[in-house]
């Protein structure tokens, strides 16, 4: 059992507010926490552990009182702490003070990720702390960056994140590898104690799938490019985010709909990846100024491409009208796969790959954090280049 009081602690300087401190007594060991109150000597109670208000003028009296009221939600957080702390019986008095420090431990999800990214990066495992960091901020997109508490993860929660993936466009390999991280995030939280597992995963897919063929060959491009869409101006205007997409070295299709003019500097457009935060830099040829130029009087704010609309700035829509609309021009094509904003950056790769630019080069293009990333893709990706190779050696 753990014992909370709070203390006063004066100042060394004369005429100076001393500072409160809580005093933590657990298995015989004592530990002090500075909090940051400030008060001087004749405003604390020694006997009552309370703030005395009495003669004080009116400014004063506010001030001491908000102290008071903090006292009370910090002692009250810490007893919230040291209640689920209890549920271990094996947890130190310098445990629960860094717990309570780092405010990891108060029964919220983001801070708690937060403290393992922290103690990933101190332990030089800066790559599953980069994918921590990664499914955060994709999970507090999802949340609109309201926290929530362990205990009220469950499954319905995480399928409407999956729900919620699968509307930002993503594969589901992408999703699968935010499902995995979370999950052995909320994994170590059940761990030390935050909470007692329900299993909040076993409904959604956390394997790993070889990707599905998704690149289309330089003439299905071709044709795409010179196909007259000028009766259709909604099916034109996706044509043309999809080559913006390809002549961008595959750029997403978020990325696209949030950039602005202050992306383009000096002649190339400059952004910042939403998966991953690196920055790329695309020099704007002429076939992008075009795309640019032609939809600059449709576009909303300082946006650079007509995606956003006044009545609707959710990319995610947006996306599903956009896919919708490049299933149309498939069928126009009479494509066997259904064309989709991800098919661009695929083929932009399998493209490049067989134009014999190197694994290196692509992945760098394609803002990839490491090169085995790009494998993946282009083991799946470029099957045919391995079938004409096939071919070629049993021609022998």
């Amino acid at each position: 059992m753990t014992s909370v009081k709070v203390k006063f602690r004066r100042s060394t300087v004369k005429n100076k507010e001393g500072v409160l401190c809580f005093q933590l007594i657990h298995n015989r060991k004592v530990k002090l926490i500075t909090s940051r109150f400030r008060l001087f000597p004749h405003e604390w109670d020694r006997r009552r552990s309370t703030v005395i208000m009495d003669n004080a003028d009116q400014e004063r009296v506010i001030y001491l009182q908000n102290i008071s009221d903090g006292l009370k939600a910090e002692t009250q957080q810490i007893y919230d702490l040291i209640s689920i702390l209890d549920r271990r019986s094996d947890y130190s008095v310098n445990e629960l003070i860094e717990y309570y420090i780092s405010h990891s431990f108060n029964g919220y999800f983001f801070p708690f990720i937060k403290y393992l990214i922290k103690k990933l990066n101190s332990e030089n495992r800066t790559k599953t702390a980069s994918i921590y960091e990664t499914a955060k901020r994709s999970f507090s997109r999802f949340r609109y960056g309201k926290d929530v508490h362990i205990d009220k993860i469950d499954c319905h929660l995480i399928r409407q994140y999956e729900s919620y993936l699968k509307d930002q466009g993503l594969c589901i390999n992408s999703i699968s590898c935010y499902m995995r991280a979370l999950r052995a995030i909320y994994n170590r939280a059940v761990e030390r104690g935050l909470t007692i597992s329900k299993k909040p995963f076993k409904n959604v897919y956390t394997g790993i799938d070889r990707t599905i063929k998704r690149a289309v060959d330089e003439d299905v491009i071709a044709k795409l490019h010179a196909l007259d869409l000028s009766g259709y101006f909604a099916l034109q205007q996706s044509r043309d985010l999809f080559m913006f997409s390809f002549y961008s070295r595959g750029m997403s299709f978020i990325d696209m709909a949030n950039l602005t003019h202050d992306n383009l500097k000096n002649g190339y457009i400059v952004y910042s990846r939403s998966k991953t935060k690196q920055v790329l830099t695309i020099k704007v040829e002429k076939c992008i100024e075009e795309i640019i130029e032609r939809y600059g009087n449709l576009t909303i704010g300082n946006y650079l491409l007509p995606i956003y609309s006044q009545r609707n700035c959710s990319s995610g829509s947006n996306l599903r009208t956009h896919n919708k609309r490049l299933k149309r021009i498939s069928d126009m094509l009479g494509l066997k796969r259904p064309l989709s904003s991800y098919v661009s950056r695929h083929s932009w790769a399998t493209i490049a790959l067989r134009k014999g630019i190197s694994v290196q080069v692509i992945s760098e293009g394609m803002g990839h954090e490491n090169e085995k990333t790009t494998r993946i893709y282009l083991a799946s990706l470029d099957q045919s280049v391995i079938d004409d190779a096939n071919a070629q050696i049993i021609a022998l």
